[in-house]
């Protein structure tokens, strides 16, 4: 016999806002037409959100962290040699046509 899964509870909590009149009407008419609640339009509206922001903010975060190893690599504080032979050698390259001018 199968038992079926129950569905989990999730904890719901409740936020209040103050929104104007024309953000209400536009949020009653954009749920209406995708055939939603406003809660439920509401919600999905605000994960969609969240997560966009935190999706942005980590991709700054890894940017400024490629940025920060990139510099130093180029600037001789890692190792390119190790893990980025070809940059290493264009490094030496460009290293002993800067001493020749």
């Amino acid at each position: 016999m199968i038992l079926a899964k129950r569905p989990r509870r999730v904890a719901l909590v409740r936020i209040d806002a103050r929104i104007p009149a024309h953000v209400k009407e536009s949020v009653t008419l954009a749920a209406s037409l995708q055939g939603r609640s406003q809660t439920d339009f509401l919600v999905m509206a605000l994960a969609e959100a969240a997560r966009k922001a935190i999706d942005q903010h980590h991709a700054i975060q890894l940017a400024l962290k490629d940025q920060k190893a990139l510099a130093s690599g180029l600037l001789g504080r890692g190792k390119p040699a190790k893990n980025l032979p070809r940059l290493s050698r264009a490094l030496r390259d460009h290293a002993c046509r800067a001493e020749s001018r």
